[in-house]
């Protein structure tokens, strides 16, 4: 990838930032469905999606909890949150859809985040959207039933996407809500009677 392609996806950071960035950070294609990191690992890198969706998550005594999506021109607070410390980390990150990273380097971040207003903005106003995700990922679990949720939870895929039709199994949303497949197969036939979604083969498409 070019600088100027790098430039078009950060446009609000210095001149200079955008120059270290290029000559110091690595640019790497993952396909759909690959781990970006994994829970227990450590983070060496604080990672900018160019293109592409990243899923966050968590694992615990084998439940899995959505936390949040990373889209173009994103990065991960939890990865920021681990820059400071060598701990290992407490979340997953896997692509969506085949996708395409900026990697920077944990140290070279750590030192930007001092020189750089507009890279401390850029981390700041993430933290601030993402943690904003999981106050509304926890207000619908304690405030909303299922069938809420799996709809807000159609409709952002829908948006993620750009498209109405996804292509997702029962078992894969099933995992992201923490439930099992027979409940979101239910559901689903629910929302089809009421004409919120229409089953197209392995396909769902949300109306």
């Amino acid at each position: 990838m070019s600088q100027t392609a790098i430039n078009q996806c950060l446009p609000n950071l210095e001149k200079d930032l955008l120059k270290e960035i290029y000559e110091s950070s690595e640019i790497k294609d993952f396909s759909a469905q690959s781990y970006v990191v994994k829970q227990g690992q450590f983070v060496r890198f604080l990672p900018i999606v160019i293109k592409g969706s990243i899923k966050v998550f968590s694992i615990e005594e084998d439940n899995q909890f959505l936390l949040y999506h990373i889209t173009s021109g994103e990065t991960c607070i939890f990865s920021f949150a681990h820059i400071f410390n060598e701990k290992p980390i407490e979340f997953s990150a896997i692509t969506e859809i085949q996708s395409e990273l900026l990697l920077l380097p944990i140290d070279l971040a750590t030192r930007w985040i001092k020189k750089y207003p507009s890279f401390s903005n850029l981390l700041l106003q993430n933290y601030q959207r993402h943690y904003e995700d999981l106050l509304h990922t926890t207000k619908q679990i304690m405030c909303y039933n299922l069938e809420d949720r799996l709809f807000s939870y159609l409709k952002n895929k829908t948006t993620i996407e750009n498209s109405v039709t996804l292509s997702i199994s029962h078992q894969h949303i099933a995992d992201d809500l923490g439930t099992s497949r027979e409940v979101i197969s239910r559901l689903l036939k629910k929302m089809n009677l009421d004409k919120k979604v229409e089953q197209i083969g392995r396909k769902i498409k949300l109306l």
